[in-house]
């Protein structure tokens, strides 16, 4: 462990300090979470075994292997294991208006709560916070146990800033019942982990519900954003960083940001694009953690749902999810739900959910495996994946674009310290220019050249 938080690969789950009392959870000057581990003390194995990018832990593959045995089950190396794989949304309720996407997400955890599935649900929301809303020790989110499915429906979308899980483990060890857990793919992987650590853990974890992930932000993510619409971060009180805007693709949402402003309240919705930070491409506060990670679907999650960013559903304002299901017990439920017409299902197949996410697997297989191979010759320790270490299969090109994006993700974390130091945003967009013009220069270029290999292809029959 002391390897992962040294090298930067700690991703701030929490799962050691849940196991360990010697652990805890702090949050550094580039706004992330990190755990910080006992003094002069060894953490103990099980928290070793708990974190998501130690070598010694069991990875994505075996941990699947081990969760979902049932006759009918499907493996595919992109997507992982499934029973079916769907898009869709929500018919019924605000389930869909109020979600992030189609509403999927929030609607199969409140399922489980009114079905007596589970008794509590471990999910992300507003955080009630004092009088100083920018303090350090008051995040604007965070992990809640919710017991009714009116919380969760009150506390949809999807929250890009980093939060932990140690508070709410150690809830679920503590306190009987049956729990859902949602989460991010590490997050999700962590929480098995812990479950083959703790055997009450084990008995109590029901569901996981996982979240497609492209990368997780740093807290400098929500503050860059709400700065740019004359929201400075001393005043920044909270985020919804998924506005449906009508009229608009599912894709080009927009962001709300509230706070204080010259001592009045201001709120602003604007479009994301145009933000510096909003191309999720770029990588803007992305973790170092999250450049060494392979799992794009919550490959042990029971279900994941995530966003179907496909063309037939694009030009669908309101959103739709794509959703892969790996446990029968909730396979069973979706069904059943969209024959009466409570959700609306399009059968996809495992092709086409991969291509959903096509980007964010292109990163996380061929990018991963290049940013393996510079790591290891550089002669720094980096956590095992299952992607091997490999430069062939990308053009001298891509390697390009591969190393200039990973620059721009660690760059940005310390021209907005800068900026927040000096109370001037103007100073992180100055750092960051020059940057940014280079990868998109070079971006550019590989979309055309990309664009012309189609075009000959389908000339040439």
């Amino acid at each position: 462990m002391a390897r992962v938080i040294e090298g930067g690969y700690c991703v701030g789950c929490g799962a050691c300090a849940a196991l360990d009392p010697g652990i805890t959870m702090r949050r550094n000057d580039r706004q992330s979470l990190v755990a910080a581990l006992p003094e002069n003390a060894t953490p103990s194995r099980e928290a070793e075994l708990s974190c998501p990018f130690t070598d010694e832990s069991a990875d994505e593959e075996s941990l699947s292997q081990e969760r979902f045995t049932a006759a009918d089950i499907q493996r595919d190396k992109r997507i992982g294991a499934y029973l079916g794989t769907y898009a869709g949304w929500v018919e019924e309720g605000e389930f869909r208006a109020k979600g992030s996407s189609g509403g999927m997400g929030a609607w199969i955890l409140s399922e489980l709560l009114e079905r007596d599935l589970v008794d509590a649900v471990i999910h992300v929301a507003e955080l009630e916070r004092d009088d100083d809303p920018t303090s350090d020790e008051i995040p604007m989110f965070g992990f809640r146990v919710s017991t009714n499915a009116g919380d969760v429906k009150a506390h949809a979308k999807s929250r890009y800033y980093p939060v932990q899980m140690s508070d709410v483990i150690k809830h679920m060890i503590e306190t009987p019942g049956r729990y859902a857990v949602v989460g991010v793919p590490c997050f999700c992987t962590a929480l098995r982990l812990v479950a083959k650590q703790s055997e009450i853990v084990s008995e109590r974890l029901a569901f996981v519900v996982g979240i497609v992930c492209g990368h997780l932000k740093s807290g400098a993510f929500a503050e860059a954003l709400a700065w740019q619409c004359g929201i400075a971060p001393e005043g920044l009180q909270s985020v919804d960083f998924r506005v449906k805007l009508e009229g608009r693709p599912a894709s080009r949402y927009g962001l709300r940001a509230d706070g204080i402003v010259n001592g009045e309240p201001k709120s602003v919705t604007a479009p994301m694009e145009g933000l510096i930070g909003a191309n999720w491409g770029h990588g803007l506060f992305k973790l170092k953690a999250c450049e060494f990670c392979d799992d794009v679907l919550a490959e042990t999650a029971d279900i994941v749902v995530g966003d179907a960013w496909l063309p037939q559903y694009d030009d669908d304002y309101r959103g739709t999810n794509v959703v892969v299901v790996r446990d029968a017990t909730l396979h069973t439920i979706v069904k059943d739900a969209a024959r009466k017409g409570r959700l609306h299902l399009e059968d996809l197949s495992a092709d086409e959910v991969a291509a959903s996410q096509a980007g964010g697997l292109r990163h996380r297989r061929d990018g991963l495996a290049y940013r393996l191979l510079l790591a290891d010759e550089r002669g720094d320790w980096r956590p095992r994946k299952r992607v091997l270490a490999n430069a062939a299969q990308l053009t001298k090109k891509l390697q390009r674009i591969h190393r200039k994006r990973y620059a721009l993700g660690q760059a940005s974390h310390d021209a907005f310290l800068k900026a927040k130091q000096a109370g001037n945003f103007v100073i992180f967009e100055q750092e960051m220019a020059p940057l940014l013009k280079s990868y998109d220069r070079e971006h550019s270029r590989s979309l055309l050249r990309r664009a012309a290999g189609r075009v000959k292809r389908m000339l040439l029959g």
